[in-house]
C-alpha cells in the first residue's frame, strides 16, 4: 500500500475566523425562517394557555380521586 507523499498543509481557519463564519451560517439560515405573523403568535399562546387549563383540571382531578383512594386504604389498616 503505498503512503500519500503529498504534504498539503491547508492553513485551518483560527477560532475567530470560524466564528465568523459560524454567525453567516446562523444569520442566512434565519432569513430562511418564515416568521409567525402577530396575529397567529396571539392564537397560539391562547389555544396553549387553554389546554394548560384544560391538563391542570385533569391532574387535579386525577390527583383528587388518588388521594381519596389512598386515605381509604390507610383507614382500612387501621
Amino acid at each position: 500500500m503505498a503512503k500519500n507523499t503529498t504534504t498539503a498543509t491547508e492553513a485551518k481557519p483560527g477560532p475567530i475566523e470560524r466564528l465568523k463564519n459560524f454567525l453567516q451560517e446562523v444569520r442566512a439560515e434565519l432569513n430562511k425562517v418564515t416568521w409567525p405573523t402577530m396575529e397567529d403568535l396571539q392564537v397560539s399562546t391562547k389555544v396553549t394557555l387553554f389546554l394548560l387549563g384544560v391538563m391542570a383540571v385533569i391532574i387535579f382531578g386525577f390527583d383528587q380521586v388518588f388521594q381519596f383512594v389512598v386515605l381509604m386504604l390507610l383507614n382500612l389498616t387501621t
